[in-house]
């Protein structure tokens, strides 16, 4: 293989809406452009993430790549140019273009140093159906003999029995978490209330509490656990296109997944047999790198080509109608109680109260140990204040 050959080790897949940045990392001293993102017959929006890769030998964050302008096309002309909502994170407007089954779509991107990107047209495919999802509570005890506990999450599904039944799994988990942003506190050069502005509270200068101006805008969020699996349809098929007991992944008895509960959604997704073949890929290196034995898989072909040039792009564009169930799990389906709930990780900015620390602030952090000081969107990952359709 060649010598500049990328070795793609994926730590976190795509999951509704919101993308996770795959682990790109290259020999090559040439950053390379990484698209992720796709559409679907569901609601949107839709999200696009552009980084470049890096070097194998590099531990520094992936550097975003700003646009000119990036666009999602059907081939009958239609059209939706997103917008960047963070760095490098592009977004369709939730009444915006949606996928239709049978229809192809691409994605166009043009940088700001003028190169344009387009992927090659994705047809939308029936999905098949997801029959019934379910669950199995198990104990995992580490090296260290420590003891945790999760659920199991297990789909049953129908593929297409004329069709070519390429498949992409997907597990999300979704909570609602109660954050505190008004009592954020600034730390240096000496520790102070420092209210986020979209807790809705002010310092008031003359008495030095907090004083409320408006609601809260990111005291309740929704957020969700991404899988680190490349589940795809491999070696489960049987007869008649049904599809047994596919492990979907876990999601793990912690604090802020059963503070109320957890709802569950198992999606399948339709593939091109190209999508697939990516994917497939995907899901060998992240088996492979977990084995001293076991050789380099070959490279993740992408689909998306530099326009009027040869130059390698990195990641996906795919097209999928879906197909899913939703449950919720609650401590009351925890088997041994809530006494293995483990208390909730440190969250930062975390502040220690030591002597001389004005009162006010030591009786906040010692009134509520487990209260969240920051804003919902800023301390978990995945995060929306939008409440999920699927939320009851």
């Amino acid at each position: 293989m060649r010598a500049q050959r990328i070795i793609l080790f994926a730590t976190l897949i795509l999951f509704d809406s919101c993308i996770d940045v795959l682990d790109y990392s290259s020999s090559n001293d040439n950053q390379q452009l990484v698209v992720d993102g796709f559409i679907t017959d569901a609601p949107g929006p839709y999200t696009i993430r552009l980084t470049k890769t890096r070097r194998t030998a590099e531990y520094r964050p992936y550097s975003t790549v700003t646009a000119k302008s990036v666009s999602i096309f059907d081939t009958e002309g239609n059209s939706e140019q997103l917008v960047e909502k963070d760095a490098g994170v592009y977004q369709t407007s939730s009444s915006g273009i949606r996928g239709q089954m049978g229809k192809s779509y691409y994605v166009r991107i043009e940088l700001n140093d003028g190169k344009i990107y387009q992927s090659t047209p994705e047809k939308i495919t029936p999905a098949g159906r997801v029959d019934t999802s379910y669950f199995e509570f198990e104990k995992v005890v580490s090296e260290k003999g420590i003891s945790s506990y999760q659920f199991r999450i297990f789909m049953d599904s129908h593929g297409n029995p004329t069709g070519d039944n390429y498949f992409l799994w997907k597990l999300i988990g979704t909570y609602k978490v109660i954050t505190s942003p008004e009592l954020h506190i600034l730390l240096r050069p000496t520790p102070i209330k420092d209210p986020r502005p979209c807790s809705g509270f002010v310092v008031i200068p003359e008495t030095g509490k907090l004083g409320y101006v408006k609601p809260c805008e990111c005291c309740q969020c929704w957020a969700s656990k991404v899988d680190s699996k490349a589940n795809v349809s491999d070696n489960y098929i049987v007869a008649n296109a049904v599809f047994n007991k596919v492990d979907m992944g876990v999601i793990p008895v912690e604090f802020w997944y059963f503070w109320e509960k957890t709802m569950v959604t198992v999606q399948q997704m339709s593939l091109s047999k190209s999508a697939h073949a990516y994917w497939k890929t995907v899901k060998d290196q992240q088996e492979g790198s977990q084995s001293l034995f076991q050789p380099a898989i070959g490279k993740a072909r992408s689909n998306i080509r530099l326009i009027s040039g040869e130059e390698e792009v990195q990641g996906y564009f795919f097209a999928a109608s879906v197909s899913k169930k939703v449950f919720f799990l609650s401590y009351l389906d925890i088997p041994l109680g809530t006494a293995v709930i483990p208390d909730p990780p440190a969250l930062p900015p975390r502040y220690i109260p030591k002597p001389g620390d004005p009162q006010s602030l030591i009786d906040e952090y010692y009134t509520e140990p487990f209260v969240v000081r920051e804003s919902c969107l800023l301390a978990f990952r995945h995060s929306t204040t939008e409440k999920p359709a699927d939320w009851k």
